[in-house]
């Protein structure tokens, strides 16, 4: 149904229909598992929702950050 790559990292999420509903997974190349979670038919929007949520983090560009020094 619907597909994201963020080409630069090689993670992925997609939205898939099963036989009951639908399920959202995200694969990232760090990570030996991928993420799944799967909703029956009438959560759509929160399947749609986790997939927009998961989108947006796997696109999110990594910065490098400094250490804050206290003193």
């Amino acid at each position: 149904m619907r597909h994201y790559e963020n080409v630069r990292t090689g993670a992925e999420v997609y939205l898939g229909k099963t036989g009951s509903g639908f399920y959202v997974e995200a694969r990232h190349p760090d990570f030996e598992l991928p993420f799944r979670k799967t909703y029956e038919w009438h959560q759509y929007t929160l399947a749609t929702r986790d997939f927009d949520v998961l989108s947006a983090v796997v696109g999110a560009v990594r910065e490098e950050r400094t250490e804050a020094l206290a003193g």
